[in-house]
């Protein structure tokens, strides 16, 4: 079975070596002067806060103004996100598939070979290399993008940095991508088991694992830990000067906690309601200082949710573990159905 998986396996397994290779080699290329950039600034052995940003606002710049390491940033990105549909779709959903169109799966059932021992064969070697694959390059990236992570993340401008704990990110470092890979892997052949068409197959397993890199962010992921909550008072105008006003009428200040993951953020009045901006006529008719000196006496107060960056390991992991068990509660069911139905 090793052997005959990997036959039907190795076009695959060429692609992603060369992938990987490709990639490594452009990441070793970029990496180390990405790294003599950081140590260069200083904030390697940077210890009062002060100098730490100006250092860190400097090494940013630079960063950022050769576009070899933006490029690079958000292709590391890209292919981590990408990578768990991609591989669900390509290697996942082909898998058993095709042998069942085919029907040759009879032969290799006629040789002594249990459906069982066939079916988890594929499910075990072919899921180990898809983690391995995406695990691969989650190192070489993590290991890339370790500087500006410490940074406190890639800057996009008004103060606003995209850290490692961000939403966004978060898919791309760490162990996490392995548990994406694997679930998408296992979810590739479940649907191809129950679908039997291989096209449609891998279409189904595009839109299912997108929604699940989706749900996963927006509903699963904040309730995993209880964020902190920290409430400060707006006690002047000079706290307002960097203030966001929506159309709705809402503020937002600006929060300053390096590589935390802002969960909410609001500015409310003193008795816990979400402040909305009136029409008064010191903000209608009025300069902007008199509608900030106006907003400053009505003691509103900035309350902020958020996830301490000291956690981002403890989600890297729990995350996975959800992941990977749901990516063992669906090969159960895919070797279950097989073992009933046959695939006849």
């Amino acid at each position: 079975m090793i052997w005959l998986t990997w036959r039907q396996f190795r076009a695959q397994a060429i692609v992603a070596a060369v992938i990987l290779t490709a990639f490594g080699i452009a990441l070793a290329l970029t990496g180390s002067g990405l790294a003599d950039l950081y140590t260069s600034s200083g904030l390697a052995s940077c210890r009062i806060p002060s100098a730490c940003s100006a250092m860190t606002t400097t090494f940013l710049d630079e960063m950022k103004a050769d576009s070899a390491y933006p490029l690079m940033y958000f292709i590391g990105f890209g292919i981590l996100v990408l990578a768990p549909p991609l591989i669900g779709a390509f290697w996942g959903a082909p898998t058993i598939t095709r042998e069942a169109e085919g029907h040759t799966f009879r032969l290799v059932w006629h040789q002594s070979v249990t459906p069982t021992r066939w079916a988890m064969a594929k499910l075990a070697l072919l899921g180990l290399a898809s983690t391995a694959f995406a695990g691969l390059i989650s190192l070489m990236v993590t290991w890339w993008a370790a500087p500006i992570d410490r940074a406190g993340g890639f800057p996009i401008g008004g103060g606003s940095q995209i850290s490692r704990f961000s939403k966004q990110i978060f898919d791309a470092r760490g162990i996490v991508p392995l548990g994406y890979a694997a679930l998408g892997f296992v979810l590739g052949i479940t649907l191809g088991v129950l679908i039997r068409r291989t096209v449609p197959a891998m279409a189904a397993t595009l839109v299912v694992v997108a929604a699940i890199q989706f749900v996963v962010p927006n509903w699963v992921r904040p309730g995993l830990v209880t964020p902190v909550t920290v409430t400060t008072p707006v006690l002047s105008a000079s706290a307002l000067n960097q203030m966001q006003v929506h159309s709705s009428g809402q503020l937002t200040l600006p929060v300053d906690i390096p590589g935390a993951w802002i969960v909410t953020n609001r500015t409310v009045t003193p008795n816990g309601h979400v402040f909305t901006l009136p029409n008064v006529p010191q903000c209608g008719a009025g300069t902007y200082n008199q509608c900030v000196s106006w907003i400053a006496g009505q003691h509103l107060r900035q309350v902020v949710t958020y996830q301490p960056a000291t956690r981002f390991w403890e989600f890297q992991g729990l995350e996975t573990a959800v992941l990977l068990a749901a990516a063992a509660a669906s090969a159960a069911a895919c070797v279950l159905w097989i073992r009933r139905f046959r695939l006849s």
